[in-house]
């Protein structure tokens, strides 16, 4: 779909992560949205974002532009990883790591070359690289190092990020949050965006031929606070004070995604 239909609702349905014919423990874990993925992240997690890729090819590719390179969104029509195409997937950076969890339907898949299992899950080797997939509802893709501190987290044996608040309960197509410098406390980590805020979200979905575009910052503030309002003032959105939150929000064209996307993502 290009542009304003309603977005199509990603459900497991009567998936079945033992499907994929995988032995050992299979992931299995809601996937709903954002909200849902930051369950699996570790606890030193700073950026991440999630996109259902059925619901408009407008904004996927708007999204491809913007956002971190991924195989699941950057080289979705050059790879075959799955049998069946990724409808959604997150994208989440910790430390000098990041992995991706794929939404796809389980189907039988074959693994070259000698899985390394951890935590009772397989961790399968992709072909000349040295990235490797756990199977399940999501699949985990990533580095061997950044593979295996999600597992530690799925396994309870490492805990998962409590930092983030915006994500939670959202039901936009494209789902993004960043910590901002004013919520690291570690000297020795810079957020990748390094805005003047506590926490951002930024959000999209299609509507009415164009898209509905919210971008959320607590406790914004500076130079980033001075930005946000002339970039709303400009693309012609609404800003609405609330407490500590500053919401950006408005109705986006189609030719405009990419610009107001970018702008809000990093002001």
């Amino acid at each position: 779909m290009r542009g304003g239909g309603p977005p199509e609702i990603v459900s497991r349905g009567a998936w079945n992560p033992s499907d994929f014919g995988v032995g050992g423990r299979l992931i299995n874990w809601d996937f709903e949205g954002l909200g849902d993925a930051l369950g699996m992240y570790p606890e030193d997690l700073v950026f991440a974002f999630w996109i259902n890729m059925t619901a408009s090819e407008n904004l996927t590719d708007a999204a491809a532009q913007v956002l971190p390179p991924t195989v699941a969104l950057t080289f979705r029509d050059q790879l075959n990883l799955y049998p069946s195409p990724i409808d959604s997937f997150s994208w989440g950076l910790f430390g000098d790591e990041f992995v991706e969890f794929h939404w796809t339907r389980p189907a039988p898949l074959g693994s070259r070359g000698l899985s390394v299992v951890y935590n009772g899950y397989q961790m399968m080797p992709i072909e000349s690289t040295d990235l490797f997939r756990v199977m399940g509802t999501p699949v985990l893709f990533g580095s061997e190092p950044a593979v295996k501190k999600v597992l530690d987290v799925l396994s309870g044996q490492a805990s998962t990020t409590e930092v983030f608040v915006l994500p939670y309960d959202e039901a936009d197509v494209l789902q993004m949050s960043c910590l901002g410098k004013d919520s690291v406390e570690n000297p020795n980590i810079m957020p990748p965006l390094g805005g003047e805020y506590v926490e951002s979200y930024l959000g999209a979905s299609p509507s009415d031929g164009g898209f509905i575009l919210t971008a959320k910052y607590l406790s914004l503030r500076g130079a980033s606070e001075m930005r946000v309002r002339d970039l709303a003032e400009s693309w012609g959105l609404s800003v609405r004070d609330e407490g500590k939150m500053v919401t950006v929000s408005g109705l986006v064209e189609p030719g405009n995604l990419v610009g107001t996307l970018g702008a809000f993502a990093a002001p």
